[in-house]
């Protein structure tokens, strides 16, 4: 069988709901109901016309977080403030690309009502991603949850505009520094910033 073949026959597979390695923790995913708050009280200030703000040059003021370590599971989620990570030089995103991401958007309508555009796919590819990946599993609804509080936290940061959106990238990464595959602990990160069109 060819290697295309072999790609489009697992792409097709049905994936059960384990992670890919056996787990023994006792937090199998984190819970919304446990979501720790910090928050930064500073208002944005955006320009009068969003298009012109570069993709990616703006960010929002608070980012979530939680990590996974094979001891205990998962940890309670948490939303503060938007900072840098610090991971060793030696972790696995670095150098076995043990990481993965999705592209999410929220738009304003003329309504004023907030929403999403259609998140139960990108948590579903980010579930599948996570087991191809060997990271740990997570409940999607628990995930969407926290997702939509810390939209709702960063509203003023959301464009009035038929052409603009506030872009939201959920990212997974592996910061063990030791095995390949087997990792310790990993760290869920939103980082929220304008996206320039609706493409």
């Amino acid at each position: 069988m060819s290697l295309v073949k072999q790609l489009i026959k697992l792409n097709n597979r049905k994936l059960i709901a384990k992670p890919a390695y056996l787990s023994t923790t006792t937090r199998e995913t984190f819970k919304f109901e446990e979501l720790e708050l910090e928050l930064n009280e500073i208002k944005p200030n955006l320009p009068e016309d969003t298009n012109k703000i570069p993709f990616g040059s703006l960010f929002t003021n608070h980012m979530f977080s939680v990590e996974w370590d094979s001891k205990e599971g998962w940890s309670r989620p948490k939303i503060g403030p938007l900072k840098p990570l610090q991971i060793h030089p030696a972790a696995k995103c670095l150098h076995y690309s043990i990481e993965i991401f999705e592209g999410m958007k929220a738009y304003k309508g003329v309504d004023e009502k907030i929403r999403l555009f259609r998140p139960e796919m990108n948590l579903n590819r980010l579930y599948k991603s996570a087991v191809r990946s060997t990271l740990p599993t997570f409940d999607k609804q628990e995930l969407l949850k926290c997702i939509k509080q810390l939209v709702s936290l960063e509203k003023d940061w959301i464009p009035k505009s038929t052409s603009a959106s506030l872009y939201i990238r959920p990212t997974f990464i592996g910061t063990e520094v030791r095995e390949i595959f087997k990792s310790k602990s990993y760290i869920f990160l939103k980082f929220y910033s304008k996206a320039d069109t609706r493409s």
